[in-house]
Order: structure tokens, then sequence, then C-alpha cells
């Protein structure tokens, strides 16, 4: 079947996002409360992002996403502060998991972030769904994302958020404060990097045939730009003056 005859209805991707999001694994010693949270979270956002996809961004409003998810507007926005996060929903945890990759002293600075941009997309957990409709998917998020625009005014990536995050694993990392100039430079580099994948896929997932081939021409472009920012992350793991913490 070709992709452009997959039903794009709100219920039809709801189902896709809910079984993609059933095989993640949860955090190790979630507790009950915790875990409780989590699936909410997730159900408000999967709801979210199946009515923009299906009806448009600025179509739908927050309470009709309250509604479906049969909770007030004031619990939806516990969760997330605007409804444009509700869209762009993956910002903190891609921000999380380079910070863990940082904190690996077990491997240099380029070696870590690289491998962490690197990872592409979770195709585990797309198995055993139609790949082309996945990627159409990936493409009407994509359009949807510069077809508002509310959402061409907001940022994908939050620099700032993003590099407190990272910048504190940083300092970890080298037993640096958060504070020092090289620190903060250091996390906008990275930031810059994952600006650049995020763009990537954007740029490629219009004329990917695979999920496949998309990974491979993110990465050709990751890899590109990573190029020009070893030099930086090569001389992070020995500052030249580190200011020290406190």
């Amino acid at each position: 079947m070709d992709a452009g005859d997959h039903d794009l209805s709100t219920d039809a991707i709801l189902a896709i996002l809910e079984a993609v999001h059933a095989h993640e694994e949860p955090p190790p010693d979630e507790g009950l409360r915790e875990r409780k949270k989590r699936r909410l979270r997730q159900r408000i956002s999967n709801v979210a992002t199946a009515m923009f996809l299906a009806e448009g961004f600025d179509n739908v409003s927050v309470a009709r996403i309250a509604a479906a998810c049969e909770v007030s507007e004031q619990t939806v926005f516990n969760y997330f502060p605007t409804k444009e996060s509700m869209f762009f929903d993956r910002n903190e945890s891609a921000a999380g998991a380079i910070a863990d990759a940082v904190r690996d002293r077990g491997r240099s600075l380029t070696e870590v972030v690289t491998s962490a941009l690197s990872a592409g997309l979770p195709r585990d957990l797309w198995e055993g769904l139609d790949e082309g409709y996945v990627l159409r998917l990936f493409r009407l998020f994509c359009e949807v994302a510069e077809g508002s625009p509310t959402l061409r005014a907001a940022p994908y990536l939050e620099l700032g958020s993003f590099s407190a995050t990272v910048g504190a694993a940083l300092a970890e990392r080298i037993g640096a404060d958060p504070a020092d100039p090289e620190v903060r430079f250091t996390a906008v580099v990275i930031g810059g990097l994952a600006h650049v994948r995020i763009q990537a896929v954007f740029t490629h997932v219009r004329g990917a045939s695979s999920i496949a081939a998309l990974e491979s021409a993110v990465l050709a472009d990751v890899e590109r730009a990573v190029r020009l920012a070893a030099p930086t992350l090569d001389a992070f793991d020995s500052p030249t003056d580190p200011i020290e913490p406190g």
C-alpha cells in the first residue's frame, strides 16, 4: 500500500503512537506514583500529537486535548508549560540522554557526543509497523511544524535549557563549576550539533526511501558538523584554567 493511502485520522495515528510507546522501557526503580505520572504525561503527548498531525497544530486547542484525555486544562499545563511543548516533546529527554553520555569519562568527549547524536531513530520501537506509514508520519510531523506560524516561531531546541542540562553534566565530567566559560561554551557547541541533527531530519525525511536511508543521511550531516566541533570537544577534557566549584 502506498504511504499516501494510509489512514491519517486522529484515532489511527494515536493507535500507532500508543503501540510505539508501549514498548519503551520504564526508568529503573520507578515508583508507582512516578509511573502513573509518566503514563499520564505520555498519554497527553500522544493524544496531542495525533490531533496536531491529523488536524494541524493551530486548529487544536488545549481544551480539546484535555477533554480527549479526560483531564482538566490545568493538568495538561502541569505537564506541558505551553502548547508548543506538547508538539516538541522530545527536547528534555534528548538533552538528558546527551547529558548522561557526557558523564562517561571512559571515552573522549568527541566520541560520547558523536555516539549520542548518532544513535539514530529508534527503529526497534517501530518494528512490525509499515515503514512507509512511519515515514509518512515523520514527513507529516515536519509538514505541520513548517506549516504553522506558531511553531515556526518556536524553537525546536530550547538552547538555554539544553545548555543548562548538558552544562551541568560537563561540569561534573571535569570537576568544574557550571559557570566556567569553557563549560558554557562547550555546552553551546553540543547544542549546535544537536540542532544540526534536528535540521538534518527535517531536510532528508522528504526524500528518504526508508528509515535506514534517513538515518544514513542524517548521520552524514552530523559527522560533517562534528569534524568542525571536534577541536573544541577534544580540548575540553584538558581545560586551560578551570574555575573551582563553589
